[in-house]
């Protein structure tokens, strides 16, 4: 996992955590207009975050070194002709 999943997905876990919470606040009156607006802008950045990431799955991502195989003249050779 890359590490801007992992922060990705502790972002979203805190917010989860802090959601039952305010809920309740909202319901019995005692959140502020100023906590609710804080709440809602790490959410919509959150979620911003995450249609960035799902956008770019079609491209598969994974940690380490890419090896690149290199084609030489022969091997090219080879290919062309089926051999």
């Amino acid at each position: 996992m890359i590490r801007e999943d992992r922060e990705l997905l502790a972002d979203l876990y805190r917010l989860n955590a802090a959601l039952a919470s305010l809920a309740l606040r909202i319901m019995d009156g005692t959140a502020s207009p100023a906590e609710q607006l804080d709440y809602a802008q790490r959410l919509s950045r959150a979620g911003e975050r995450l249609r960035q990431r799902a956008v770019g799955m079609s491209t598969a991502v994974i940690e380490g070194t890419v090896i690149i195989p290199i084609r030489t003249a022969q091997s090219a050779g080879e290919c062309e002709h089926g051999s």
